[in-house]
């Protein structure tokens, strides 16, 4: 109280020599307490608490870029690292963190991961578009400084960075130089793109692969790592490599994937004994040792980014061979540190290239080298991302609301009635994929929104006709519609996309699916009779026809199938009545003969098909216009009977017998 009191005094009246003596000894006695304070402060540094979440902790990609990061971010500087997996992480992927001293929240329950943000100074958040990931960003979340990395290339549907992620964190971090040239953060202003956003490679641990040295080996072997399918890699990987004309040469894939199929492919070529699909690969040293070029070709529209196993293959002197494609043209200088190509035919040459000037090989392999030390690798990347933990440090941990600019006001927003009552949003899944996707595709807002039914059938057109990313790949519309299965329109589109590739009998089940969860407009039902048509289910199809003509019944395309299938269902009904088999044979018998000439020629004719071979494929027609059909039953009968008493005949199997009346007219 006395202190407190003569340094009021000092604030209010002028201060009087004694009392200005007094002032400055006890401000110069807390300036040397304050001094003495951040000394040991220096000297015994608080730990910066990084908490990280990621959707799943596996052996690639994006986990291993966090296990490795955080093991060198730890190593120079002071800061302790978390993981939480959202979903149930790999076994190794555990060990292998909890190796480098790192504690691992694996598939924990929601109170538990809040509790772990409470308890962290920064979250560090890994993204990529995935149901998961979105729907846990829309939780009611504690306060927090937020770290949002981004670990795909941002710019094709599925995996987009959306203006609504940058306004979310409180920094928006790239992985790699074509993330960040995104127009996602170009368009911010200088200011904020300079406070909030920044690029720091996705690394891997390069301890991984230290050392490596070229081992001897009999062939020219060209490499390839990686998920090992058609989403990730060049549609034609096995026909362009098939393609390169070099002696003894061996194309050598790890990862796992759709093996079978390219295996198929490369057998149909013929050259099913140069590919080697080794499956995942821990040590991939031991591969790389082999390798004498990296052929990395992938997809057009793919998201790749930092791609850690082109950094490795680089680390290790192989001189790579790439398309412009997604971020690995920002990865490779052409003829610099490998060569990039821009067809088919190019890649062939390329390759043929390297294998006939081995001075190139080893000239672009030893660039390669020396750029991946200097650029790439989790060492290099922890200098670049404690700084930014640094930064963040200097600001108070915030609250946030999804789809809400922090800049904005909550009486901005447009207050809705499910809002008010606390009702589930109507088709909110389907609804969030299409956010997911910002402006870039925007026909799912018009299946979701249209009345107009040409804009429904364009839009649904190209829907059906999407990527195999956008249909099938992570964040695609298969993936929402299996977390979200009880979304009408997730139904609906996953429907249209498995009715394009000819797989109607599930697009089938979605369509009536979606009918039933409420997408229910009479187009919906027109997609299921044309799918169930497709797998010969008619009277499901009819059914469907009949829901589209009560809604248009002046609708020329349903009228014209209808009835093309009530013409299928009639001959249907015929074949299912008379038996009707692969091999049908037809005898018009006189009944009007006495029994003894009739009966054993009949009796001749049933026993030459019951001991035929292919009786069990057979149908026997009998004709009794001339006669009722009680007594040809019975005459067939007796006939029957006779033949299995003497001849031991075996009928079981068949053929089909059946009379048939009227046929002679």
């Amino acid at each position: 109280m006395v202190v407190k009191y003569w340094i009021f005094l000092c604030c209010i009246q002028p201060i009087q020599p004694k009392l200005r003596l007094f002032f400055l000894l006890f401000q110069g006695y807390f300036q040397q307490l304050r001094y003495i304070v951040n000394h040991l402060t220096r000297l015994q540094p608080a730990m910066i608490k990084i908490l990280h979440i990621i959707h799943g902790l596996y052996q690639g990609g994006s986990g291993r870029a966090l296990i490795a990061i955080a093991k060198y971010s730890a190593k120079q500087g002071d800061f302790q690292h978390r993981i939480v997996s959202l979903a149930p992480a790999s076994p190794d992927a555990i060990e292998m963190a909890q190796g480098l001293g790192m504690n691992v929240v694996n598939a924990a329950d929601k109170n538990i991961v809040l509790t772990e943000i409470e308890k962290a100074d920064i979250v560090h958040y890994h993204f990529w578009n995935n149901p998961g990931n979105y729907e846990f960003l829309q939780l009611e979340l504690p306060p927090m400084r937020l770290l949002i990395w981004f670990h795909v290339a941002g710019d094709k549907p599925p995996q987009i960075i959306t203006k609504e992620l940058i306004d979310y964190s409180d920094f928006a971090l790239a992985c790699s130089p074509y993330t960040y040239e995104h127009q996602v953060f170009q368009s911010l202003t200088d200011r904020v793109k300079l406070n909030k956003t920044g690029m720091v490679y996705g690394a891997t641990d390069f301890e991984r692969v230290y050392g490596v040295n070229p081992k001897a080996h009999e062939t020219f072997n060209v490499g390839y790592i990686g998920h090992v399918n058609l989403s990730k890699m060049h549609p034609n990987y096995i026909a362009m490599s098939a393609a390169i004309n070099v002696p003894n040469v061996k194309f050598i894939l790890c990862g796992g994937g759709n093996v079978g199929y390219l295996q198929k492919q490369a057998m149909q070529l013929g050259g099913g004994d140069r590919f080697e699909f080794r499956g995942f690969v821990e040590d991939i040293k031991s591969v790389l040792e082999i390798l004498d070029v990296y052929g990395y070709p992938l997809r057009e529209d793919t998201y790749a980014a930092s791609e850690l196993n082109l950094q490795e293959a680089m680390y290790a002197g192989v001189p790579p061979v790439v398309f412009p494609y997604g971020g690995v043209k920002r990865l490779v200088v052409n003829n610099y540190t490998g060569l990039i190509v821009g067809s088919e035919l190019e890649y062939s040459r390329a390759v043929e290239y390297l294998y006939h000037h081995p001075e190139e090989r080893a000239r672009l392999g030893r660039n390669a080298r020396e750029y991946a030390q200097q650029i790439f690798g989790a060492e290099n990347a922890a200098k670049e991302l404690n700084p930014i933990y640094e930064k963040l440090m200097n600001w108070p941990k915030q609250t946030r609301e999804w789809g809400i600019p922090r800049s904005s006001s909550l009486l901005d927003e447009v207050i809705l009635l499910e809002d008010v009552l606390g009702k589930p949003e109507l088709f909110a899944a389907a609804k969030l994929f299409v956010r997911s996707l910002g402006n870039t595709s925007p026909e799912f807002s018009v299946s979701l929104n249209s009345e107009n039914i040409q804009q429904l059938f364009q839009a649904e057109n190209k829907i059906a006709n999407s990527s195999i990313l956008l249909g099938m790949g992570e964040g695609g519309i298969l993936q929402y519609r299996d977390y979200y299965q009880n979304d009408g329109y997730l139904r609906l589109w996953s429907g249209l996309a498995l009715q394009q590739q000819g797989r109607n009998d599930r697009a089938a089940s979605e369509f009536a699916s979606a009918i039933n969860l409420g997408c229910n407009h009479w187009r919906v039902a027109w997609y299921l009779a044309k799918a169930a048509t497709q797998i010969d289910n008619f009277a499901v199809a009819k059914q469907a026809l009949f829901i589209v003509l009560e809604a248009v019944p002046q609708w020329e395309p349903a009228q014209k199938l209808l009835k093309s299938l009530e013409s299928v269902l009639e001959k249907t009904d015929i074949v299912e009545k008379l038996g009707l088999r692969d091999i049908n044979l037809i005898i018009f018998p006189d009944w009007t003969q006495p029994e003894d000439d009739l009966f054993p020629e009949l009796a001749k004719v049933i026993k030459a098909i019951a001991t035929h071979p292919d009786k069990g494929q057979m149908c026997l027609l009998i004709d009794n216009s001339n006669v009722s059909d009680e007594d040809a039953d019975m005459a067939l009968s007796s006939i029957t009977m006779s033949l299995l008493m003497e001849e031991d005949l075996e009928v079981e199997d068949g053929p089909e017998i059946s009379v048939i009346g009227e046929l002679s007219q």
